[in-house]
This record gives C-alpha cells, sequence and structure tokens, in this order.
C-alpha cells in the first residue's frame, strides 16, 4: 500500500509539473497572464475552486482506500491482529484479537483496555466444519427446488 501511495504521489507530482511546463511553452498564455488584466476575475476563481475540489476529493477517496483495506492498522510485525470491533457507545468498543493464534476480546476505553474474555485458540477445523455443513444445507435446498 506504500508503494501504491509513493506511485501516486509521484505521477501526481509529474503530471502537475508537466501541465506547468506546457502553460510556460505557449507564449499567448504568457502574455495573456500580465497583470493587465484583473486576477480576480471568475475564470480565476473557477480554476481555483476546480482544484481545490480535486484535491479534497482526492484525500477523501485515499482516506477511504485506506480505511477500507485496513492496511494502516498496528499489527506488531504481524503477530497481534485485529479481528472485529463493535462500539458499545460514543467512546467505547468491544475488539476482538488474534495474539499468537489465541483470540483474546477486550473492551476499551479512552481511560483504559481490560481484558473482557480469553476465547482460546483458534481452531481452524471447526471452521472448515460449519463451512462444510453450510455448503451441504446449500445444496439440499437447491436440490429441493428443483423437484
Amino acid at each position: 500500500m506504500k508503494k501504491f501511495l509513493y506511485l501516486l504521489t509521484s505521477f501526481s507530482l509529474l503530471f502537475v509539473h508537466g501541465l506547468s511546463l506546457a502553460a510556460d511553452n505557449d507564449k499567448a498564455t504568457v502574455a495573456s497572464k500580465t497583470l493587465s488584466n484583473s486576477p480576480l476575475n471568475s475564470t480565476a476563481l473557477v480554476e481555483t475552486l476546480l482544484g481545490l475540489g480535486t484535491v479534497l476529493a482526492i484525500i477523501v477517496l485515499l482516506a477511504w482506500l485506506i480505511r477500507r483495506t485496513g492496511r494502516f492498522q498496528g499489527s506488531a510485525n504481524g503477530e497481534i491482529k485485529m479481528i472485529a470491533g463493535l462500539p458499545l457507545g460514543t467512546r467505547e468498543r468491544a475488539v476482538l484479537l488474534e495474539v499468537d493464534g489465541e483470540r483474546i476480546l477486550v473492551g476499551v476505553t479512552p481511560q483504559q483496555i481490560r481484558t473482557l474474555h480469553v476465547l482460546g485458540q483458534n481452531n481452524p477445523n471447526q471452521q472448515s466444519k460449519k463451512s462444510e455443513a453450510f455448503d451441504h444445507h446449500l445444496q439440499d435446498i437447491l436440490n429441493q427446488d428443483k423437484s
């Protein structure tokens, strides 16, 4: 994700630099941008507002992407994973963590973090059995509809 952000920033800077070079090469635009005209005209205002809107839209889009992917959550070298979080109030949350394969439910408030329950080891066999049972149940329902 960091590489993506770095590439996006680099390309946007190159794009802006290319636009400025293209504007400087055009002699007519250089001559028209002297102070003989008022700098506070409607065209300049529209260009400024469009540029500001574009920058704000890019910031919102990047923030949404980062939040959606969850890439920038602290992970302590992959040993601690945040599996789920549930808001309980305006500033309180219940968070399910996985530490070295063990799941821990913690309560988080602005003042403290407290262990609520230790769920034990994560058993992948149990999850696969549940998914197989669901698959069979779904297959039975689909077969009943065909009959």
